[in-house]
């Protein structure tokens, strides 16, 4: 009997959509620092945000494992850490332990698009992503990125156009990268204007007319 031949195709569309009524930029920046002031930050802080399950893969060791050094360089630094997950007590514990109280951990929370919108970089220095979803969320509030050059990442970011990629396990370059932004605010918001464009590819909207081509096509 002759084998039939498999006509299926494969369509490519940029992920599921990132809703841009949810997660988008402050229109000023008088609501930025009342955002900070809503959720008791400082108009001075630096304020990085690591929204990420607690595992392995998240590679949250990295992060903590700068974080002292980083916080000696930049006084102001606050860190928060949006999630929940197998590790989460562990890194709580570990902060209480070595006087890391510019920690923030907020668990599983619904206010992470405005905790990007108040916050100044997003860090992801994950060892596997598929599309980064958390991370288009967050560009698409005006957010600048250092994050791990991992598949996933290099899709959405471009080294030094609209923020930092480093090797996974490289602590200088992941320190290097957010003493840059920290002393360039207004390289932050040239980047962070690129991911706004950058987040419109990602939309929902975007998603919807894709997939509407592709049934289109089939039906």
């Amino acid at each position: 009997m002759k084998k039939q031949k498999n006509h299926s195709k494969i369509y490519k569309i940029d992920g599921v959509g990132v809703n841009l009524e949810r997660f988008y930029p402050c229109k000023a920046f008088e609501e930025k620092i009342a955002l900070r002031e809503k959720y008791g930050f400082s108009s001075y802080d630096f304020i990085l945000i690591y929204t990420a399950e607690f595992i392995p893969r998240k590679n949250h060791k990295l992060l903590f494992d700068i974080l002292p050094n980083l916080k000696q360089k930049i006084p102001e630094l606050k860190v928060i850490l949006c999630g929940k997950g197998e590790l989460l007590e562990f890194y709580k514990e570990f902060a209480v332990q070595n006087k890391m109280d510019y920690t923030i951990f907020t668990g599983y929370t619904k206010d992470v698009a405005d905790f990007c919108r108040l916050s100044d970089v997003l860090v992801m220095p994950s060892f596997q992503e598929g599309l980064p979803m958390a991370m288009i969320e967050a560009i698409a509030t005006g957010l600048t990125v250092v994050a791990s050059n991992i598949r996933g990442h290099c899709d959405v970011i471009e080294d030094c156009v609209n923020g930092f990629l480093f090797a996974a396990e490289d602590k200088q370059g992941f320190e290097k990268a957010l003493l840059t932004l920290y002393k360039n605010p207004a390289l932050r918001t040239e980047m962070g204007n690129r991911n706004i464009e950058r987040a419109k590819t990602f939309s929902l909207e975007n998603s919807l007319c894709e997939m509407q081509k592709i049934y289109s096509t089939i039906m």
